[in-house]
């Protein structure tokens, strides 16, 4: 995988956490479930996702250096 498809990968990924994210606030405000999704479940689903993203993104920084 290349510096810029590890980039746009990282910033998709981070984009689903963060709309994950959004979606668990949304489940907490109205107290029912959002798609059949849990308030913690949303959450872990962000977590892991924005983790990912990272991953991606610090992935894109190194082959971009070409370490």
């Amino acid at each position: 995988m290349d510096a810029k498809t590890a980039a746009t990968l990282g910033r998709l990924l981070l984009g689903l956490g963060f709309l994950s994210l959004l979606g668990a606030w949304l489940t907490q405000l109205t107290g029912q479930l959002l798609l059949g999704l849990s308030q913690t479940h949303l959450f872990s689903d962000a977590t892991v996702l924005s983790l990912l993203g990272i991953g991606a993104l610090v992935d894109a920084k190194l082959h971009s250096q070409k370490i």
